[in-house]
């Protein structure tokens, strides 16, 4: 199997963390065999990235005998789907979400961004979504049925349970602290709601409990399990999210969350007691963060750690390459029709009439 996955998030050596978790599932994709050539498009030079990345995707297809096209993001998904190889899609958040203004609404830019999105979730072969919420964002119905939701695995050897004293002692902190780790960068502070996070936290201080919340960003993936082994909790007040690594990584490591319910969080936190999902309101927050600190839980997050550890992810977005390229070949395909998927069904129908 040879994939060209096309991405507008890859991480560097300038920026270790900016889409980790893509450059993981290549990784675990590449375990079970498959061949992965990476094409970044780094969109945040501007809009041209996208129109020139058109180019250089035909060009990568024509040097190279790939059997899919694996496209991270809608928007890269659009402008990845001018050719007529295998075409997978996977949506992550923002995508089909929006990204929030801070005035309750989202931004101009997100709503074109997301209907560039829908076209692709038309186009495409086959679609992947990382929650079960991003599936349902989906405008048509025949795209959320064929939808397959996938979350980002995890690398269990490095996400797993540590030493905390130890995790403190090599990041400088003190043994007597009681830390939130809200590992998110000030600049996604509006959907990531630093500032309900921020209220919480004072709102402890004035009912006597003090604890520190430490923004953490752009520490690299590698060290990240310090990180969470260190901490007392995770805190995640985000408006909306996909599927929120942040809180897989940290169950792996057992650490306690305490989360507002967006993407798939309660269907992480189901699987280790000590966890609370919280309302987006100071009082709620404060309340969820008291219980959790006051009496520091135990979470088990070996179930955590058993779903997205080895290949099982990489396998089901396997399932999905070979859906797209059974889809391509189908005959009467019509390209953004949903024509191999009718022809598809149309002879799954007369294969039940000839039975009857």
């Amino acid at each position: 199997m040879r994939v060209l996955a096309v991405t507008n998030m890859y991480p560097s050596p300038a920026d270790p963390v900016y889409g980790s978790f893509v450059a993981r599932q290549v990784r675990s994709l590449v375990t079970t065999g498959a061949e992965v050539e990476v094409l970044f498009v780094d969109g945040r030079r501007g809009s041209w990235a996208y129109l020139a990345a058109v180019g250089r995707i035909l060009a990568a297809l024509r040097r190279g005998r790939f059997d899919v096209v694996h496209a991270h993001y809608g928007l890269t998904g659009f402008f990845a789907g001018f050719h007529r190889h295998p075409l997978v899609v996977s949506f992550c958040g923002d995508d089909l979400m929006g990204t929030p203004d801070g005035r309750g609404g989202t931004l101009f830019v997100s709503r074109v961004a997301r209907r560039l999105s829908w076209l692709a979730a038309r186009r495409a072969d086959a679609i992947i979504c990382k929650s079960e919420g991003l599936r349902r964002a989906l405008r048509r119905k025949a795209d959320r049925d064929r939808a397959h939701v996938i979350g980002n695995g995890l690398d269990v050897t490095l996400f797993r349970p540590g030493d905390r004293r130890g995790a403190r002692e090599r990041l400088g902190l003190l043994l007597t602290e009681r830390i939130v780790l809200f590992p998110h960068s000030r600049q996604q502070a509006a959907v990531k709601r630093l500032a309900l996070a921020e209220a919480a936290i004072a709102e402890l201080r004035e009912r006597g409990v003090e604890a520190r919340l430490w923004v953490v960003n752009g520490v690299a993936p590698d060290d990240m399990p310090d990180y969470y082994r260190a901490a007392d909790c995770l805190l995640l007040t985000s408006e909306h999210e996909g599927s929120p690594n942040t809180v897989k990584e940290a169950l792996a490591c057992d650490l306690p969350v305490v989360s507002t319910d967006v993407g798939d969080v309660r269907r992480w936190v189901d699987h280790a007691d000590g966890c609370r999902l919280v309302s987006p309101d100071t009082k709620s927050v404060a309340d969820g963060l008291i219980e959790v600190l006051s009496g520091r839980p135990h979470v088990d997050g070996s179930k955590v750690r058993e779903i997205l550890g080895g290949t099982a992810v990489a396998k089901a977005v396997l399932m999905a390459y070979d859906e797209a390229m059974a889809a391509r070949a189908a005959p009467g395909r019509t390209s953004g029709s949903g024509g191999a998927r009718a022809a598809m069904a149309d002879r799954r129908i007369g294969r039940m009439g000839e039975d009857a």
